[in-house]
């Protein structure tokens, strides 16, 4: 065939696209077994024309030294390129979807040749949209010939994927720019664009199963001219350029991007085009199916079977790598650089001015009435037998009791008391006797267990309940009761939100025991309530840690009066003794322990136990070895610390058996309300316990331990309780191995006991038993952190990490992702220290930590656990080459980051993918809602507003069919409702730039009423202080700004703020919430109005600066704020 001339530029004359036969090469003509093979040349948009390629002289060196390779057919096609002028994508991958059409025209005529493109610049771009094409019509026959045909492809120069799909189009703009010098402006990129360009990217790795060298430049070399002006940067790199193809060669260069299509200079050292394109000459001279075809010819080519398709990649995704990926990523564009934080901290810090000290609590509050008097002790029963401490009672007295400050009439400030003290020396005895004894003084009483996190959380959630705030239903959400109660503590006067009571009923009480780390008890502390704050703890710096004024005491032990009066009333149930040498060993034994009342009440114990007299036991004590060995210590604070020891060892040591194996497991539990149904179940018969525990053993043990006054008993909570210091008394004397074997038989307990998770469904239904076992699981994180270095020769029981596992999942539900990732952190370290690889445990554990992740807005570290989850599940679905739900699931959650990231069309062929193993799957219908909502929020994202539409409305439909309208089942509803919502804003705003102002209000007034909806159902499930909830909120605020609903509009920002409050994770929210607040009040005008709106502006620039510190300064738009948060909460 004959080919029209082409201009010295590349430009073609032609109005349509066309693919003509530019030479034929004779190679080995006279060989007998002959294979002739098509080369077919594309040149770029305005790129040097394929007549100087010196395309038919480096073919004929590459194939000359393979035998049987008789004649190259080379054709060159030429699109129809519209001017520059004209430019658009749109028109210009059409001219891929006209070489799809010749592609077909030329297998049909010549079905025995193998056909080799060799492409440059942007008509790799061409390449790639025909060759989609072709697959995506395998029906018709002629493509089917095209697929069998395809023997490898040369890409010169092509741009491939960038590393967001923004970041995709861009790369592809700058080529433009250069070579046919089209501007193209960053902040005008058409959406249809972005998913053109991004989605062929992606399904073209899908169906590249051939022969591929990418060449890149890897930046030319300069003259001294050209490093004086400054030569820009390689317009395709080696990342531009991957396909991540397991059939690519990536092939770098020194050459600039229009010298690539020179094939003579494509080489180096190790390698050159020519080795490439002479592996494709082997390649198709060794195919049986070419070889047959030489000696047959004039036959048609026989359809080749159906490719089977694979059951664990039915979409054929590309594979991932599992180290390159993340090596690789480098968050540079817009659109996706805020997922990037980095290791180091931000040294933008935002001013303590601009933080949200004081949230609007009147909100919180609207609607809700308390109920007075409200008293909680956590099951502590008044101490018949405390002795003393008036002095110290009156002292607390005069600065916790409710009193009004001068000069304020009735506003009132909160009051700090802190005791402090030594382990043993009766901080909690004397605040459980203050609460009983002034009782009266205050309307409302709560005592909160502050020795760890979970516990204080829970205990401080059950305020809003017990107050009556909040109903069962709404105290599910820990975040939402922790703030209503802070609301109420903080509310100066409360009279309006009680039913009944006087004035001075309105006074609270809060005790924090066992704060002995001030830093947990912090965010929970009322600073401007009408109450006391009362606090126990060994650090002497409670006293003025959190308030210079703070008041306190530094404990001492019981005068040897008062202890000698204790350790009577203790052991013999009177103070009144009449045998004066009793009285006088009661003061001996007062004297030697210093007065220390925890002492005192385990030599009580001993003496019941062993139905001694005081001077007997002073005797036994008196002759006993260990005592005669440690009795002449001359530091007093030693004096205490062995001598309590020496006390409590000396409890311990006539313990029976099971009765020391169960103190030693509560040594490591948490000490407070220790569940017992944690060693026997009441379900099971008495001989049946825990595998570790039977009923009567247990019981038996417990009546020992409380009998020695060792342990206490809540009887109708069937809850234990042990002192921490007997705790650490009791694991002082375990060596390591006793200390580790306890350790685990704890796990085993806990792990019978735990109710197990799943991060792809809401179990509310186990949360009130996850609340009570928490507490004891976290206890055991903490104490193995304290022991790692002697611990570290044992192995690690996979146990362990399964529990941390469950840990993380728990606080995930609750609202708490930040702080479930220390506990994933540690069961990732002990696997990776042991070489755990037990599955379905460490696949979970990096599914886990990547939900974790997403929710904190860590993109990296969620891209990086996702794949790593993936890769090992698609290895255990390997096995029995048959999909689960887990392996489905893994690439939903794989989608998620892609989506985080920016890469939303590859985000879209996970969903996909997981959608497409779900149907293969005998599952409940539900299994569908979280994945096909995420795709489509992708089409959404996409600007694809049709499916998305459709594929919400579908799974809406199919959501209330089976649960109904508005289910309580899970918030995956809530979830469709707001994509929905969003859809149809989208074309609502499409429609008014297309002037339809009628239509585009229609839709406008569905979104605003779906989002409604949303909120409802999210409040519903999630409760009203769930970040969901906030991103509902957010919504609704822009749905009353454009209603010109101004107070509303600011009361549901206020409610979105409130929830964000100053929480690092949420910083991005925090922000978009923020500015969207500072430019509405700077909309309506006013001075005031004016005023707040250029704070919240600010507020909203500085945690902006903090998420991308390299960012240049420039204007900003809502838009941009938008770009800051995940996909689904836009």
């Amino acid at each position: 065939m004959q080919a029209p001339r082409e201009g010295p530029d590349g430009r073609h004359a032609a109005q349509s696209s066309s693919i003509n036969l530019s030479n034929v090469i004779q190679v080995h003509p006279n060989d007998r077994m002959r294979v002739e093979a098509s080369v077919i040349s594309i040149p770029g948009y305005h790129t040097p024309p394929v007549s100087k390629w010196g395309v038919d002289d480096e073919l004929y060196r590459a194939a000359i030294a393979v035998d049987s390779v008789s004649r190259l057919h080379i054709y060159i096609y030429r699109p129809a390129y519209a001017s520059p002028d004209h430019f658009s994508w749109e028109n210009f991958l059409r001219a891929g979807s006209d070489l799809a059409e010749h592609l077909a025209q030329l297998s049909t005529e010549f079905p025995q040749r193998p056909i080799i493109f060799i492409a440059h610049s942007l008509g790799g771009v061409l390449l790639k949209k025909a060759l989609f094409l072709v697959h995506q019509n395998l029906q018709d026959p002629r493509f089917k010939l095209v697929v069998g045909c395809l023997s490898g492809i040369l890409f010169l120069g092509t741009p491939h994927g960038g590393v967001t799909d923004e970041d995709t189009l861009l790369r592809h703009n700058r080529i433009l720019h250069k070579c046919a010098k089209i501007a193209t402006h960053k902040r005008k990129l058409p959406t249809s664009d972005i998913f053109q360009l991004a989605n062929l990217a992606v399904r073209f790795e899908q169906i590249s199963s051939i022969p591929l060298l990418s060449v890149f430049e890897c930046g030319h070399r300069l003259s001294c001219m050209q490093r004086l002006l400054g030569t820009k940067q390689a317009l395709v790199d080696e990342q531009t350029a991957t396909i991540s193809s397991s059939m690519e060669r990536l092939f770098g260069v020194h050459l600039s991007h229009k010298e690539l299509c020179k094939l003579s200079l494509l080489t180096d050292q190790n390698y050159s085009a020519r080795d490439f394109l002479r592996t494709l000459f082997e390649d198709v001279t060794t195919n049986e199916k070419w070889a047959v075809r030489c000696v047959k010819s004039g036959q048609q080519m026989v359809s080749q079977s159906p490719v089977t398709s694979n059951p664990l990649n039915p979409l054929n995704l590309a594979d991932i790598e599992l180290l390159g990926i993340t090596r690789r990523l480098t968050f540079t564009s817009e659109k996706g650089s805020h997922v990037y934080k980095g290791s180091g901290k931000s040294t933008h810090q935002i001013p303590r001015r601009l933080l949200l000290l004081s949230p609007n609590s009147e909100r919180l509050l609207s609607g809700r009435k308390c109920r007075l008097p409200c008293f909680s002790l956590a099951g502590y029963p008044p101490n018949r037998d405390f002795v003393g401490r008036k002095d110290i009672l009156d002292l607390m007295d005069k600065h916790l009791l409710p009193r009004e400050m001068p000069d304020s009439g009735n506003v009132h400030s909160t009051r700090l008391f802190a005791i402090c003290g030594m382990g043993g020396v009766g901080k909690t005895d004397i605040a459980i006797q203050y609460a009983y004894s002034r009782k009266e003084k205050f309307g409302a009483i709560f005592w909160l267990e502050a020795g760890g996190v979970s516990q204080l959380v829970s205990d401080f959630g059950r305020i809003p309940t017990q107050l009556g705030l909040e109903g069962p239903d709404e105290a599910q959400d820990l975040e939402n009761s922790k703030e209503i109660a802070k609301a109420w503590l903080n509310k100066a006067n409360r009279n309006e939100n009680q039913e009944g009571g006087a004035e001075e009923n309105s006074f609270w009480l809060l005790i924090f025991d066992n704060a002995d780390n001030l830093d947990i008890i912090a965010d929970y502390l009322p600073y401007d309530g009408n109450g006391s704050v009362l606090i126990t703890s060994r650090d002497p710096f409670a006293k003025t840690h959190f308030r210079s004024d703070g008041s306190g005491i530094d404990l001492d032990p019981l005068s040897t009066v008062e202890a000698a009066t204790l350790l009577r009333k203790l052991a013999k149930g009177s103070t009144e003794i009449e045998d004066e040498d009793e009285l006088a060993a009661s003061t001996e034994v007062a004297t030697q322990f210093g007065g220390l009342p925890l002492a005192m009440t385990q030599m009580a114990g001993f003496i019941r136990k062993r139905h001694l007299s005081i001077r007997e036991y002073v005797n036994l004590f008196a002759s006993d070895a260990q005592y005669v060995e440690t009795r002449n210590v001359s530091n007093a604070e030693q004096e205490y610390r062995y001598g309590y020891t020496l006390a409590t060892t000396y409890n311990f040591r006539d313990l029976k058996r099971h009765a020391k194996k169960l103190l030693q497991s509560l040594a490591f539990m948490n000490p407070d309300r220790i569940r017992e149904d944690i060693y026997i179940d009441p379900q099971r018969s008495r001989d049946q316990g825990s595998g570790l525990w039977v009923a009567s053993t247990f019981e038996s043990a417990r009546y020992e331990l409380l009998s020695s006054s060792i342990i206490k008993r809540n009887v109708s909570r069937k809850e234990l309780w042990i002192h921490r210091v007997i705790q650490a008394e009791v694991r002082t004397g375990m060596d390591a191995q006793q200390c580790y074997q306890t350790f685990k038989e704890d796990l085993y307990l806990l792990s019978e006991i735990w109710p197990p998770g799943d991060l792809c469904r809401q179990a509310r239904e186990r949360w009130a038993l996850c609340e009570d076992l928490f507490p004891h699981l976290e206890r055991l994180y903490q104490i193995y952190i304290e022991y790692s270095q002697a611990w570290a020769r044992f192995p690690v029981d996979p146990a362990f990490p399964i529990l941390l596992n469950e840990a993380a999942v728990y606080l995930h539900e609750r609202g708490f992702s930040h702080e479930g990732k220390a506990y994933l952190t540690l069961a990732l370290d002990l696997c990776g220290r042991d070489n755990i690889l037990q599955e379905p445990l460490v696949s979970d554990m990096h599914l886990t930590m990547g939900a974790l992740s997403n929710e904190t807005n860590d993109a990296q570290s969620c891209l990086e656990h996702n794949i790593i989850c993936l890769t090992r599940r698609k290895a255990e679905a390997g096995k029995n080459n048959k999909p689960d739900l887990r392996f489905a699931f893994a690439h939903s959650q794989l989608g998620i980051a892609y989506m985080m990231i920016g890469k939303f069309a590859l985000a879209t062929e996970y969903f996909k993918q997981c959608i497409e193993m779900i149907k293969g799957l005998d599952v409940d219908v539900d299994e569908f809602g979280f994945p096909v909502c995420n795709l489509g929020l992708a089409y959404w994202v996409q600007g694809e507003l049709d499916a998305a539409d459709e594929t919400l409305t579908d799974l809406l439909m199919q959501r209330e069919k089976r649960h109904g309208k508005l289910d309580r089942v899970s918030y995956k509803t809530g979830r469709v409702l707001q994509a929905l919502g969003n859809v149809k804003n989208s074309k609502a705003a499409r429609l008014a730039a297309d002037g339809n102002h009628e239509s585009a209000k229609r839709l406008w007034d569905e979104a605003f009423n779906i989002h409604s909806e949303c909120l409802k159902q999210y409040e519903s499930t999630l409760g009203k202080f769930n970040h969901r909830t906030a991103d509902a909120c957010h919504k609704l605020a822009e749905h009353h700004i454009r209603y010109k609903q101004h107070d509303l509009a600011q009361d549901y920002l206020d409610r979105a703020m409130s929830i964000w409050g100053d929480r690092q994770w949420f910083r991005n929210e925090s922000a978009r919430s923020s500015f969207l607040r500072g430019v509405h009040l700077l909309s309506m005008g006013g001075e005031e109005n004016k005023k707040k709106g250029k704070w919240w502006v600010e507020r909203a620039k500085l945690l902006r600066k903090q998420i991308l510190p390299d960012e240049r300064p420039r204007e900003l738009r809502t838009v941009d704020f938008d770009n800051l948060v995940c996909f689904w909460s836009v």
